[in-house]
């Protein structure tokens, strides 16, 4: 699949959550929004999201930062 980010806004096509699951832990995930996608096998044009990074962290601060290095590596 080619697309182009969708970077309408401030988030630039990225955007992060985290949530306290109810285990007690922090999951997070990293977002990217796209549009003008082309799918192999269909036609047209697309508008989606996809999740390219997540996981499942003990505490806030360990799942921040690897929210934030996902990020960084998305950019």
């Amino acid at each position: 699949m080619a697309y182009t980010r969708n970077v309408e806004g401030s988030s630039g096509g990225l955007q992060g959550k985290i949530n306290l699951n109810s285990t007690g832990k922090y999951d997070w995930r990293l977002c990217e929004f796209y549009r003008d996608a082309e799918i192999v096998g269909k036609t047209g044009t697309f508008k989606g999201r996809t999740v390219i990074a997540s996981g499942t962290e003990d505490d806030h601060d360990a799942a921040f930062a690897a929210l934030k290095a996902a990020f960084v590596a998305a950019e």
